[in-house]
């Protein structure tokens, strides 16, 4: 079958069941969503594993398949809990399971061989490389991070059988997904464990520029989804677990319209409605329509970081009335009872409409308690109690035509059917009638659904001239209908039996990898430095070199005896920026006179397993004892602790001052009027946010320019997470 938009999956968020509801009724194909702890949305309310086994039920009766969010990094004392919550959802028939953790990944696919994993974009995939290693641990689908380029996408494709699934709709992470730890180091609240504060949403100032200055526009790519699908997407992920119902609805709508096929000029004016309707329930002023699909990286808005709603009028009269205001507005929306408001003018109000009194020719009046609003203020609608109600109306209901046979002397049977599934109750004796005999519009009337999701297609009755008891036929037809919906929900749940592997199986697998970790022998302590001579004042430890511009090709410092030496491979690296590496290695390797090791920061890097020796680096982010020992019985030569630890056993500590954001865009672009002809990113940049903390940004050029985020004070990270004195040392030396 020809690849289009049109046979592409629509999947929706769910952070509640109002949310998944929504979804479901708007023509999601599937869901995704958390279950308690272990997600990477913990403020969602999320669903408990009490619940989950009947709303994944009810998801499969109406042909939605359920993804499971286990999207965070996991700790060694976690991990118990964790495989109890996978034990659940696998026998609750999920249909995949989405994890960050590799170790946890790891161990769903030994004690769980049928679990579908996917990798979240926590994960970082965003080249065919790490799509490749992924597939060979037997994972089956790649969420890409939002960075990935259109190119890197279709070799993806190319290389790797993996199905793919790409953000077209959604806030945008600024950071590179996986590796934000702003918020964790600094307010000790992990993005990496579900809790991350939005510090990039914050008011930051630098060198005259104030604003939002890492706030990104939301992204809508509803006119790219024939561009994607040719590139090998097959799925179409709406971003917005913390959104309103209304919102998932509005966003399922519109993607919904958007994949149809030969949509025309109608369907494409029909699709910009529904679009303008998603933007009236939430708005961050403008969509960001490509983000990084393509040589683009204008994604920062600075003026908003929130929802800014839709301009609707201006403030005609504001007057007191008792210790409130009376205040009218001449406005192109109607207004009721319970609309939201922002007023905009030389200061910012937020109220909540009550009572609303139409004057005549779009004016409406209302009182209110906020002080501040003048007459020609412009009036934004930043919630429509009209709109929600009718996004939230619709009930998916499934066609179901129905048979009857009611034969004197037999018992009747009802076949009620959807598709190509059928199920037939037996029911009593039939008897024959004295009078008023059964008919098809007797029976008609008899049928009744009740709670569940169908309605009467079309009705035929075989007969010749029975009377039934209306309790006879109410039995009848609740055995029909609990039969047909046991039917669709295995047809349409995962095919694999029940399955709990014993305590003493899972206590095996997990040793497995626990020991490797335990009996990791490596004594090296590590120095990092962009700067080649800092080799001749470390020569007792293992050298990470981590340059500025990998388009370099240096000159090796002359000294007597070279220890061990790894070259910094970066988070991100598109193809173009790989070839630079393979490049730069090569030459490395030559001046060395020996295969030089890597440090692995990404799933790419890992390409290099058994070719030369790989270190895993702090951007794996190696949460547990589990994790590390995966990497090791894959072949890598030494582990390195993620920096939000304090040191885990046998594994290497960073010290120094990290990265706590990787930035894809130009932040120079956006706070220093730079640009690439004119490029002022020579020097670092200070962000300062409405708190004080200072942060400083500076450049790492690679075919593409990425961009590190770090504390200005570059003593602060070893204060705020301290390490362990026993542990092995990877001390940062870069300024």
């Amino acid at each position: 079958m020809e690849k289009t938009a049109g046979n592409c999956e629509i999947l929706a968020p769910a952070g509640d069941q109002a949310s998944l509801t929504a979804a479901v009724n708007a023509g999601a194909d599937a869901v995704y969503f958390g279950v308690n702890d272990f997600n990477a949305r913990a403020k969602c309310d999320n669903f408990s594993l009490e619940n989950v086994a009947e709303v994944i039920k009810n998801a499969h009766l109406l042909g939605v398949k359920t993804y499971i969010t286990l999207n965070t990094l996991v700790s060694d004392k976690e991990i118990p809990a964790f495989l109890s919550a996978v034990d659940v959802l696998y026998n609750a028939k999920a249909d995949a399971f989405i994890v960050q953790d590799f170790g946890m990944g790891t161990l769903i696919k030994k004690l769980y061989p049928d679990a579908a994993i996917h990798a979240s974009t926590q994960m970082g995939i965003h080249n065919a490389d790490g799509a490749e290693f992924l597939e060979k641990c037997g994972y089956k689908r790649v969420i890409l991070s939002r960075e990935t380029k259109l190119d890197d996408i279709k070799r993806i494709k190319e290389r790797t059988s993996l199905e793919i699934e790409y953000f077209v709709q959604g806030a945008l992470c600024v950071a590179f997904s996986g590796n934000c730890y702003l918020s964790s180091i600094k307010d000790g609240n992990s993005g990496n464990r579900g809790r991350c504060r939005q510090l990039c949403r914050l008011k930051y100032s630098c060198e005259g520029k104030c604003g939002n200055l890492l706030s990104p526009n939301d992204l809508c790519l509803a006119d790219k989804l024939d561009v994607l699908s040719a590139a090998g997407v097959d799925s179409f992920k709406i971003e917005g677990r913390m959104k309103r119902p209304s919102y998932v609805a509005a966003a399922v709508k519109a993607y919904v319209l958007a994949r149809g096929k030969n949509l025309g000029e109608n369907g494409k004016k029909s699709v910009d409605l529904a679009i303008d309707d998603l933007s009236r329930t939430f708005s961050r002023g403008k969509y960001d329509k490509s983000a990084y699909m393509f040589d683009n990286d204008d994604i920062i808005d600075y003026r908003y970081n929130n929802n800014t709603g839709v301009k609707i009028g201006f403030v005609t009269d504001v007057k007191p009335f008792k210790e409130l205001w009376r205040v009218a507005v001449k406005c192109s929306s109607p207004l009721i009872n319970g609309d939201g408001l922002r007023i905009v003018g030389k200061t910012e109000t937020t109220l909540g409409v009550g009572s609303p009194e139409k004057t005549g020719g779009g004016e409406y009046r209302f009182v209110t308690a906020k002080s501040g609003i003048r007459v020609g203020d412009e009036v934004y609608k930043t919630l429509d109690v009209t709109l929600e109600n009718e996004l939230l109306s619709d009930r998916k209901l499934l066609p179901v035509k129905c048979e009857t046979q009611a034969f004197i002397g037999k018992k009747a049977q009802m076949t009620l059917s959807f598709c190509d599934v059928s199920y037939t109750a037996i029911g009593d004796e039939c008897e024959k009638a004295v009078k008023s005999p059964l008919d098809e519009n007797g029976l008609k009337e008899s049928i009744k659904f009740g709670d569940a999701p169908f309605y009467l297609e079309s009705v035929f009755l075989k007969t010749d001239g029975v009377f039934m008891v209306k309790s006879a036929l109410n039995a009848l037809r609740r055995n029909a209908v609990d039969g047909l919906i046991e039917k669709i929900v295995v047809k349409n749940s995962p095919s694999r039996p029940p399955y709990h592997p014993s305590k003493e199986r899972i206590s095996e697998v997990i040793s497995v990898y626990e020991d490797a970790a335990n009996g990791l022998l490596a004594t090296d302590n590590y120095v990092v430095s962009n700067d080649l001579n800092d080799l001749l004042n470390n020569e007792n430890a293992a050298f990470i070199f981590s340059p500025d511009d990998y388009n370099v090709l240096p000159k090796m410092p002359m000294i007597d005896l070279y220890g061990d030496f790894y070259l910094d491979l970066p988070i991100e690296s598109t193809e173009k920026d790989l070839a630079l590496i393979d490049k730069l290695i090569t030459h490395l390797d030559g001046a060395l006179n020996k295969k030089i090791g890597v440090v692995a920061n990404n799933y790419y890097a890992l390409k290099f397993l058994n070719e030369r020796p790989v270190v895993i680096g702090t951007g794996l982010n190696v949460y547990n004892a589990v994790t590390g020992g995966a990497h090791l019985l894959l072949g890598a030569k030494d582990v390195f602790s993620s920096i939000e630890l304090k040191g885990l056993k046998n594994f290497a500590s960073y010290e120094g001052n990290p990265a706590l954001m990787t930035l894809t865009h130009c932040p120079y672009k956006v706070s220093a009027d730079s640009s690439c002809d004119n490029c002022k990113a020579s020097r670092p940049l200070i962000y300062k946010d409405e708190r004080e903390n200072k942060y400083e940004i500076s450049r790492k050029k690679l075919f593409y320019c990425y961009f590190s985020l770090k504390l200005a004070n570059k003593k602060e990270y070893d204060s705020l997470v301290p390490k362990s004195p026993t542990a092995r040392k990877v001390i940062d030396l870069r300024t």
